[in-house]
């Protein structure tokens, strides 16, 4: 008989596998990898829709209500409301929580995600680092509120939906992925689409907000590396 041991299977309990498996990998939950200032801004999102479609079958209340603080209204569109509140400036802000349908808040919730959880990083841990990246995102929607403002000023249209933002964050996530040279490859292929929907609106109207997305974009474009560098929060020395 030879002396030599039998080698081991992978059913000897008493053996050692040098490939152990590791079994099947635990996946981490989706909103895990998020961060709280986005599902925060997500919830709101949602929690407006929902309550704007419960009213807006009945004719309530609440349906005129938030079209009346929530919608960038210009020409003859903005006459059929009294001001808005904060002496007709709570729009400017309050528009990224409204939205025209379950789909149009579907599609800016996914963009939200992708690009607000890259674009909240280099703001910090913490409620501070929270409160840099809401200014960049407010500042964003403000833009691209006053940009349809400017662009429409005759024309009667309604305004509304957290695009502006988004559209910022897109530069955003851009710079933090690949410096100026990132956020020229998102956000140069985002403006030309929309300046394309602007001219293809001079033959026949188009109901996207281009004027909005392109004032947010430019925002993001131009300040999110100055609010990055004054905002952002430094670990101690």
């Amino acid at each position: 008989m030879s002396a030599t041991p039998p080698p081991h299977s992978s059913e000897d309990p008493s053996g050692s596998d040098p490939n152990p498996d590791p079994g099947p990998k635990s996946r981490e939950p989706l909103f895990n990898g998020l961060p709280g200032v986005v599902l925060v801004l997500g919830a709101v999102m949602l929690g407006v829709q929902i309550a704007e479609s419960m009213a807006a079958g009945q004719g309530g209340l609440a349906h005129g209500l938030i079209y009346w603080a929530g919608t960038v209204r210009t020409g003859a569109t903005a006459e059929a409301f009294p001001p808005a509140p904060g002496f007709g400036l709570s729009p400017y802000v309050l528009h990224v929580f409204v939205h025209f349908g379950w789909a149009h808040l579907l599609i800016n919730l996914g963009a939200l995600a992708a690009f607000g959880a890259v674009s909240r990083v280099p703001f910090g841990p913490g409620l501070r680092g929270d409160l840099g990246f809401l200014a960049f995102f407010f500042a964003c929607a403000i833009g691209g509120a006053v940009l349809h403002q400017l662009t429409h000023m005759n024309a009667p249209s309604i305004m509304a939906g957290s695009s502006t933002a988004i559209s910022g964050l897109l530069a955003a996530a851009g710079w933090v992925r690949g410096g100026r040279a990132g956020m020229l490859r998102l956000a140069v292929p985002w403006l030309l689409i929309n300046l394309g929907i602007a001219a293809a609106g001079l033959v026949f109207p188009i109901p996207l907000a281009w004027a909005g997305h392109v004032g947010g974009l430019l925002v993001g474009m131009a300040a999110y590396p100055v609010f990055v560098r004054y905002l952002q929060v430094r670990p101690a020395l």
